[in-house]
């Protein structure tokens, strides 16, 4: 498939790319471009608890967030 850039240099594809959707691209040594769509992350509003701001009331485990940061890493 081949696409073309418009003089804005913005390309579109309905079938490759998801609208709204946030790639990362990077240029590979061989000079190909390369995208990846990047994970969407919730965002969690803070509480306010006594006057104070709290982060969301969730119950993180520290096991899980030390695996996840270790394969972003990994993944990089």
């Amino acid at each position: 498939m081949k696409l073309t850039a418009d003089s804005e240099g913005r390309i579109g594809n309905a079938e490759l790319f998801r609208p709204k959707a946030d790639f990362e691209a990077t240029v590979q040594p061989d000079g190909s471009i390369r995208l990846v769509e990047l994970n969407q992350v919730p965002i969690v509003k803070p509480r306010r608890v006594g006057g104070r701001l709290r982060g969301a009331d969730v119950h993180l485990e520290r096991e899980a967030v030390a695996a996840a940061v270790r394969a972003e890493r990994d993944a990089r």
